[in-house]
């Protein structure tokens, strides 16, 4: 499976990558918006993984995640976040996320998040 994270922190991407290299799935990783705006078309990726919070940089994920959107990207998007989404479900909800998967993440989480969203 093709995986597309979007994430700033060095530590958070290479525990990803570790559960990408396990699962035998493909990653490729954007630390900020812009540059994952301009990568990721329709075609890029069977799962997105974004981060809320992208650092000092102009676009948040829930930003980034609406122009998807808009570029046409139907991906299932999964919110990786520290947040409490208890209290931001509307927000999730509006900028077009399919389910939020608090961190820190667990292993076997992740395989199992992977494997719910790969195509039999």
């Amino acid at each position: 499976m093709r995986i597309v994270y979007v994430e700033d922190n060095p530590a958070n991407i290479a525990l990803v990558q570790r559960i990408c290299h396990m699962s035998k799935d493909d990653l490729v990783t954007f630390g900020d918006a812009s540059s994952a705006l301009d990568a990721i078309s329709p075609t890029s990726a069977d799962l997105i993984l974004m981060d809320i919070n992208l650092g000092n940089y102009s676009l948040n994920g829930l930003e980034l995640t609406g122009l998807l959107r808009q570029k046409g990207v139907q991906t299932p998007i999964v919110i990786v976040t520290a947040y409490d989404a208890t209290g931001y479900p509307e927000q999730f909800q509006a900028a077009g996320f399919n389910e939020v998967v608090p961190k820190p993440v667990s292993i076997r989480g992740m395989i199992e998040l992977f494997n719910s969203y790969r195509e039999n």
